[in-house]
């Protein structure tokens, strides 16, 4: 019923959006141009208003990347246009009458004295819409500045990290994470790693597309995150540098640099992070199975630093050409520690029956990731572009594992004792070629493009029993994988603006070829198995937008989307936690597919209202499993279907001129049919709920205060997990100092300690309470200092041929 009626509202609107393109009359006269700075450079995301003679605001819009712009006024009379973009003079046009005016170029100039005035003063919005993108603006938020990009991304609405690792969209999991619009080459743990990494203090923004165009790759059933750098730099010397002190269960460091020097036809760019000191975990689980009970405790200590960092340099050919190198490092390295001691019971009576106490001793860690990136670069006045990426990556990634097993009977003697050692190895290389064109035609904008990939990975694994003299090699859990991939894709994508309307189509066809080989022993004898895949898949993208009166826009979009396993989950070895849980690959996944509904209503970006539907099939999940009659295995499997709602509210006020508040608020409901085995079918439907709730203060001498709540309810996540209400405040306090070149930080993230994470997993035979707490509460002081010299110019955003086979390495 509820499908039925989201169909019919589906339908409803599509007829309301085209009746008006059919029979509206267009009675009202456009004014175009383009802002372009005194190089002639386009100046995008420029404010643009339409004023009556009178100096009543008509129409407002912003210029895309090429610096283009679109108005529409419906009463004749004298007008004139006004520009506004941060680091240059206001601009006005003269008096002109409303016929289809063209007003060609608009050319800026640079305020080169009023730059730190212009940025101090003014209020920005920390949540805005562009096209069907609602985007976080993170450099507005003082409550996700000195934070990790990974901590920033908890903040964006709609976005749901659980056990700090898997990332949700609206309540939905298989998010496409795209750093300025590149992947990371990770997901996962490695992904959350590298996004703790980073600093928030150099990101500008959060975008969050829920149906993504043609132009995107297909991966992301959930829609796409684009975490956007800061662009905005001078010419000569310039930069920043933040320091940073936390302190949770243990002390942290912080540190955040950026610089950038521009002279002539060069420009260099590069940053430094890193994140020192110790994360400390606890979770468990109480686990019934077989008529006994295994009630496990892990106090977990994650002794690894982390280091990020960027260089590039481009180069301007021309006014239309520029190449550039863009080069990405990050590193993890050390140790750490999990001491997991669990009880084992007899059920019902809960007579003690002994303990198992394991120590997972990771004596040595290490993860190197390298991004290399060559760009070209053609764009001239006539709205013609070409973009040329050419990107080669590397990952390699190792670890040294120490495992003790200690059995003890109630009275608490040793009659058991296991050590093994477990030695992983990973090594990924990635290439790609990646061609986007874009131009003007029939009053409208073309994109094509074409991308190829070549992803090889090689997994070594080797698990050793430890013995007095020496380590045995054990060949049952020993293996070595390789697996390939080719992924060819091209699309075309086409958006014209009729009057009030936008409409836009596009068309992405991909080929996925890959071929997995495992090698093993068994019996005195090499072997191996070979898995080969080839899947061509079309995936269609629909949108229609209408602008509606008093900068109301409605838009409704329809997008296929794929979700694609991570390469380390073919992997069939079996890692084991400890004697009693183990985690194993599955080389039988197969990726799942998305059909996506969205509609959305934006009024001023004060108030935007998004209704999606999904419905995925395949649907590929992490489930824990019993094995033999006291074991447990989690492993990832193609489990079923999944139909998914949701409805949001993102709502701005400012009461006050001192007070600004941002709501979120989302509503969604999950039906998981899915089935583990013929024995064991699950129907499960849950409806959920987030709040959010953003106030932002301006307080007397130079300082500002913010404090934001969420709360999530009840949840269906994975294929049938559970999760209890959890909810979190935070507060910070921010003063401006030496000219408001510096700032001074202080901030507590989760108050009371609300995030705490409770889950259930129950199965015919096995029923499962988990929890976890991952040091949320923090108190963080920061001091952050800023220096610059000359006029803005805008740093080149590149996209990587490689968008989304990055994103599968875990």
């Amino acid at each position: 019923m509820i499908l039925f009626d989201f169909i019919k509202l589906v339908l409803i609107a599509t007829v309301f959006l085209w009746s008006g393109i059919l029979y509206g009359q267009n009675d009202s006269d456009l004014v175009k141009g383009k802002v372009v700075d005194p190089e002639m450079s386009p100046v995008a995301l420029a404010t643009v208003g339409l004023y009556s003679s009178s100096g009543i605001l008509v129409a407002s819009t912003n210029t895309d990347s090429l610096g283009t712009f679109q108005l529409r006024g419906k009463i004749q009379g004298k007008y004139f246009v006004a520009v506004k973009h941060l680091g240059y003079h206001d601009y006005r046009s003269t008096l002109f009458d409303l016929a289809n005016s063209n007003l060609e170029i608009v050319k800026l100039s640079r305020q080169e004295n009023k730059l730190e005035a212009v940025t101090v003063e003014g209020k920005r919005a920390v949540l805005t819409v562009d096209g069907g993108a609602i985007v976080y603006q993170v450099e507005n938020s003082i409550g996700a500045q000195d934070i990790s990009a990974f901590d920033a991304l908890k903040r964006a609405p709609g976005v749901q990290i659980e056990n700090e690792v898997d990332i949700t969209l609206n309540g939905k999991s298989g998010v496409q994470i795209l750093l300025d619009g590149r992947q990371t080459f990770l997901s996962g743990k490695e992904l959350s790693d590298l996004l703790k990494s980073m600093s928030s203090n150099n990101l500008r923004s959060i975008e969050i597309v829920n149906s993504p165009s043609a132009k995107y790759d297909a991966s992301g059933a959930a829609g796409i995150i684009n975490i956007k750098t800061k662009k905005n730099q001078l010419k000569g010397l310039n930069g920043s540098i933040t320091s940073a002190f936390a302190y949770g269960v243990s002390p942290k460091q912080l540190q955040h640099m950026t610089f950038n020097y521009r002279v002539n036809k060069f420009n260099v760019f590069g940053s430094y992070n890193h994140t020192l000191g110790h994360y400390n975990y606890l979770y468990g689980t109480n686990r019934q199975q077989n008529g006994k009970s295994y009630d496990s405790h892990t106090v977990d200590v994650d002794k690894r630093q982390k280091m990020d960092a960027q260089m590039g340099i481009d180069y301007f050919l021309n006014d239309k050409n520029t190449i550039g190198l863009l080069v990405n490092g990050n590193f993890i390295f050390g140790g750490g520690l999990t001491n997991t001691a669990t009880t084992i019971a007899t059920l019902p009576s809960a007579v003690l029956e002994g303990s198992l106490d394991a120590i997972n001793d990771y004596y040595g860690q290490s993860t190197k990731r390298y991004n290399f990136n060559l760009n070209y670069k053609y764009e001239d006045t006539l709205g013609r572009s070409l973009n040329v990426d050419l990107d080669y990556g590397l990952f390699d990634k190792w670890n040294k594992n120490l495992q003790s097993n200690t059995y003890r009977d109630n009275g608490g003697n040793v009659f058991d004792e296991n050590l093994y050692r477990t030695l992983n190895d990973i090594d990924i290389d990635l290439k790609g070629l990646k061609v986007d064109y874009a131009t003007k035609l029939w009053d409208g904008k073309l994109e094509a493009g074409a991308k190829y990939s070549a992803v090889g990975s090689k997994n070594n694994s080797r698990f050793y029993h430890v013995g007095p003299a020496s380590d045995s090699l054990d060949n049952r859990r020993s293996n070595d994988f390789q697996f390939d991939e080719r992924i060819a894709s091209a699309y075309l994508d086409y958006k014209r603006t009729i009057g009030e309307w936008s409409l836009q189509a596009g068309l992405r066809l991909e080929n996925a070829n890959s071929k997995g080989v495992l090698f093993y022993r068994e019996q005195e004898k090499d072997l191996d198995d070979q898995i080969n895949r080839n899947f061509t898949n079309l995936f269609p993208f629909l949108s229609i937008t209408r602008q509606l009166a008093d900068k109301q826009t409605i838009s409704l979009s329809y997008a296929k989307r794929i979700e694609r396993p991570a390469y380390q989950d073919l992997n069939p070895f079996v890692y084991m936690l400890d004697e009693l849980s183990f985690w194993k690959g599955n080389p039988f996944l197969t990726p799942s597919l998305t059909q996506r509904f969205s509609l959305l209503y934006s009024l001023k970006s004060s108030t935007i209202v998004g209704l999606n539907y999904a419905y995925t099939d395949q649907l590929n999940a992490k489930i824990t499993d019993t094995l033999e009659a006291d074991k447990i295995m989690m492993i990832s499997k193609n489990v079923g279907t999944q139909k998914h709602w949701s409805l949001s509210l993102t709502q701005t006020l400012s009461p006050k001129p001192w007070w600004d508040i941002t709501f979120n608020g989302l509503l969604y409901y999950i039906h998981n049919d899915v089935s583990f085995d013929q024995y064991q079918n699950l129907n499960l439907k849950q409806t959920a709920g987030r709040v959010s709730l953003l106030q932002s203060f301006k307080l007397p001498n130079k300082m500002r205060c913010e404090i934001s709540m969420v709360y999530n309810s009840k949840r269906l996540g994975g294929a049938n997990t559970i999760s209890r209400p959890i909810s979190q405040v935070d507060i910070a306090l921010q003063k401006s100092l030496l000219k408001d070149k510096a700032t001074l930080r202080l901030a507590v993230t989760d108050v009371y300690k609300g995030n705490q994470i409770k889950y259930t997993q129950n199965l015919p035979g096995l029923q499962s309470s988990s929890y976890g707490y991952y040091e949320s509460r923090q108190v963080r002081l920061s001091f952050g200092y800023r220096f610059s010299r000359g006029a803005t110019k805008e740093q080149r955003s590149r996209k990587s041929a490689l968008e989304s086979e990055s994103g599968r390495i875990q």
